[in-house]
């Protein structure tokens, strides 16, 4: 899958609907949003940093090191893809879901999100790849700090963020429902 295939909204399967959820199961299945807003905070210093680089306010050299303190970056960094891996220390956002919390949708569901499950799963491996390309980019902003370099390094994030953002979205509302009717712990 490509960065621009994750970012199609009409190749995402469709939840199945979950109606008449209480007001304290949906608060429940809203809990991915808010693990997930710590990520787009990241994200946002992240871009902040580069508009301050852009504006020559900032050293590229800090785009590295604020890249390599991103959960994202350094969960990647520690524990790779581990798609599929069981590890006792799985700190990784998306280990955690492909490990725990998508078997329990899938245990208590079944069938018929399987399809948006694989999605997800699909989609984690595709943003992995982007942290990898992006890290890859800001270090070597530091040794290369010319315009080159640097809008090699803010198209990297623009591609991440964007792939991030739409990932989060769909998986929050594709799993939100399913998440506060059988109670999956988050």
């Amino acid at each position: 899958m490509t960065p621009e295939e994750l970012e199609d909204a009409a190749a995402r399967p469709a939840p199945p609907a979950f109606t008449g959820l209480s007001r304290a199961q949906r608060a429940h299945g809203r809990q991915l949003a808010a693990i997930h807003d710590m990520y787009r905070a990241e994200l946002a210093g992240v871009a902040d940093l580069l508009a301050r680089i852009r504006a020559r306010t900032a050293d590229p050299a800090q785009l590295a090191k604020a890249v390599d303190d991103m959960h994202l970056a350094r969960n990647m960094a520690q524990f790779g893809t581990a798609c599929g891996r069981d590890c006792a220390l799985l700190q990784n956002h998306h280990d955690i879901e492909e490990q725990w919390v998508f078997p329990a949708v899938a245990a208590r569901a079944g069938a018929p999100l399987a399809p948006v499950l694989e999605r997800l799963v699909a989609e984690h491996r595709v943003i992995h790849r982007l942290i990898g390309d992006l890290r890859q980019a800001a270090r070597t902003l530091v040794s290369d700090r010319g315009m080159a370099a640097f809008a090699q390094c803010a198209d990297r994030f623009d591609a991440l963020d964007r792939a991030i953002r739409s990932h989060f979205g769909y998986e929050e509302t594709a799993l939100e429902g399913a998440l506060g009717a059988y109670d999956v712990p988050i």
